[in-house]
């Protein structure tokens, strides 16, 4: 079922990758009209989609000669009495440009202008010389060169790739370094060139038709003709904006989707989809469409499935890592490093990446760590870090890794690894939250978490102390090299479900402490080497559910050893199964390993007795005393190293007590007569 999922989950990814390649535009795509078009002098706008929306975006305006957009501006050259360089401001919620501004009053005549994204200039095009002047300083202009048979009509990409068409009716590369022209074919139209920069097309515009040109070879193609209302409209300039913001673009090899601050961006995946090679390097910074964008997210499922990327390097701009991010690049090698502005690592952003051998390297500013963040990235061997700002660490983050070691800085106020344990503990609650292959389980711990040591490789052996309480859902399973026997101690008393599914290592004794009263679903289910089962617990805890929940499923030898007098309490419950499927068909009891239990000194005196008994420990803190249907007869807390119980209204025969002390729980037997 899982590789249907698996397979499921690629077809949607892919699918989605198909969708990134072919972004529609949503430019707003802006004109200038002369008289006598329909009115005076005016903008107008237009959509790729519906050539037949032109609508005004500004009018009673003084004659441009030519316009681009740059910085979320229109920069354009106005003649009214001369030529001045203004810069209107563009209202994206109304589609309106307004508010002239007045940069430069006093210009030379612009044959063309058009703003190069790659390195923010606008580049113009006046007295046969290709000049350029930052936004910034728009009167200082910088000469580049003289441009052969002059030329008009500009046209610049989002990488500061230039076409230009010549006097001389040629359509050209042009190299803004040095205005040198290189023919790339005769063109018959003297079009108006602009780029659509969210899908990289060149678009063209002559006596109202709008073209797109391959800037390849030249050739254009009609897309129609710029109208509304029975009106046709021939803009003399043509540009475009991107409304308050693009929603997505492409620069380079990756896709980005702008975040609704404007002014950061969420990496959204490859061009090549999950046929992406080679190393990836993610930006600190994107400049797109003449702005800067922080690269601050690594969107959801972004390179899921891309197996043959070989490195990957994050900036320190990252804030977040979503789920899934990097899940299944099992190309990568080397140390995986998390920037330390990174906050949050998302539900499995990392999970199957099994080629990383190096270092997992946590960075300071980590404080949430989703679930299966780093599952399974079983091929980092090292010591594992955890730094001091980490608040919030999810269920099997390390599961199937290899870590020789785990430790958590100091000063973290949630977590920690006392006495150089090895694992995560939450401090606050003594659960052990994760381990490792050397793991030493503190005696101040109360619970293994849920999937704590679930998949761990190397672990051959562990020691669970007489601290723990409970062992949660899947704290070992999958831990296929535990060996030897399994020791549950007598102070736990609840086993989670699937808690050491499969450990198929373990061949010697299962013993069960004398505490535990509930098992969960298949919590030793295909443990199928287990050679001899011991229950201590004279009531048989309960089992997940009425048909036995599978607990004991495809075990080992299905014998089971139960203290003296419990064998009827055994067999009357799903303990036994006849066929040992799912159960003990063998229930054997021992009347001598109960009692010596244990090395805590105990006293239990007289014994035999007929009615009172005399218990003697050092810091007794409970009793609970058990007759040999497994009933409670007696249970209650004591703060002394002495305790008396009368036996004179009990029927006679054999009678566990139970003893509770600081240094743990052990069992004594008395006989009443």
């Amino acid at each position: 079922m899982k590789r249907f999922l698996h397979l499921a989950l690629l077809l949607f990814v892919l699918a989605g990758f198909a969708k990134a390649q072919g972004p529609q535009s949503t430019a707003n795509w802006f004109g200038y009209i002369l008289p006598p078009s329909p009115a005076a002098s005016k903008y107008v706008t237009f959509t790729m989609q519906d050539l037949g929306s032109v609508s005004i975006a500004s009018d009673e305006i003084p004659h441009v000669t030519t316009a681009t957009f740059a910085d979320g501006y229109v920069w354009s050259v106005n003649d009214v009495y001369g030529f001045c360089l203004y810069r209107w401001r563009f209202d994206a919620a109304n589609n309106r440009i307004e508010d002239p501004e007045l940069m430069v009053e006093d210009v030379p005549y612009f044959n063309d202008m058009a703003y190069n994204p790659a390195d923010g200039l606008i580049y113009v095009i006046t007295g046969g010389h290709l000049k350029s002047f930052n936004p910034a300083t728009p009167n200082n202009l910088q000469d580049h060169g003289v441009i052969e048979n002059d030329g008009f009509n500009l046209a610049i990409d989002m990488d500061g790739n230039a076409y230009i068409i010549s006097t001389y009716g040629n359509f050209c590369s042009l190299d803004l370094s040095n205005a040198q022209m290189t023919v790339i074919s005769p063109i018959d139209l003297p079009l108006k060139m602009s780029f659509d920069m969210l899908t990289g097309e060149l678009f063209g515009v002559y006596m109202g038709n709008l073209y797109q040109i391959n800037p390849n070879t030249g050739a254009y193609t009609s897309l129609g003709t710029l109208h509304a209302g029975g009106s046709t409209y021939d803009p003399t300039c043509l540009f475009m904006t991107y409304g308050s913001n693009p929603t997505e673009f492409t620069v380079g090899d990756l896709n980005y989707r702008v975040n609704d601050d404007q002014v950061s961006v969420t990496v959204t995946g490859h061009v090549n989809g999950y046929n992406a090679t080679g190393e990836l390097i993610i930006p600190e910074s994107v400049r797109y469409g003449g702005k800067n964008y922080a690269v601050t997210t690594i969107g959801e499922v972004a390179f899921l499935y891309c197996f043959y990327l070989t490195n990957l390097s994050l900036p320190n701009s990252v804030t977040t890592i979503e789920a899934s991010a990097f899940a299944y690049c099992q190309g990568f090698t080397g140390d995986l490093v998390i920037p330390n502005s990174v906050t949050t690592v998302g539900y499995g952003a990392f999970q199957i990446c099994p080629g990383f051998d190096g270092d997992l390297i946590i960075g300071s500013g980590v404080t949430e760590i989703g679930d299966y963040a780093f599952n399974s990235c079983d091929g980092m061997k090292g010591t594992l870090h955890i730094p001091s700002n980490v608040q919030s660490l999810g269920g099997n983050s390390f599961g199937y890794c290899a870590f020789s070691g785990i430790v958590v800085d100091p000063e973290n106020p949630t977590y920690d690894s006392r006495n150089d344990c090895n694992a995560i503990i939450e401090t606050s609650t003594n659960e052990l939250l994760t381990g490792c292959k050397n793991t030493v389980i503190p005696n101040t711990v109360t619970a293994i978490g849920v999937n704590a040591f679930k998949g761990i490789t190397g672990m051959t052996s562990i020691e669970i102390p007489n601290s723990v309480v409970s062992i949660r859902d899947n704290a070992f399973a999958f831990c296929f090299d535990l060996t030897g026997d399994l020791v549950i101690p007598n102070s736990v008393e609840t086993i989670g479900e699937s808690a050491f599914f499969q450990c198929e290592g373990l061949d010697g004794k299962l013993v069960i402490g004398e505490s535990v009263t509930y098992i969960g679903d298949m919590a030793f289910r295909k443990c199928s080497h287990i050679a001899e089962t011991v229950s201590l617990a004279p009531t048989p805890p309960t089992l997940a559910n009425d048909l036995g929940g599978m607990v004991f499923a495809e075990y080992g030898i299905p014998v089971l050893t139960v203290p003296c007098g419990c064998v009827e309490a055994y067999r009357n419950s799903n303990w036994y199964d006849p066929y040992g499927l799912n159960g003990f068909n063998e229930i054997i009891e021992d009347c001598s390993s109960v009692a010596e239990a244990g090395n805590m000194d105990i006293t239990v005196y007289p014994n035999p007795t007929h009615g009172k008994v005399t218990i003697e420990a050092e810091g007794i803190q409970g009793i609970r005393i058990f007759n040999m249907l497994g009933e409670i007869v007696f249970e209650g807390s004591v703060d002394d190293e002495v305790f008396e119980y009368d036996f004179s209204q009990q029927k006679a025969g054999m009678y566990f007590i139970k003893v509770e002390t600081a240094k743990g729980i052990e069992t004594r037997k008395v006989t009443v007569r």
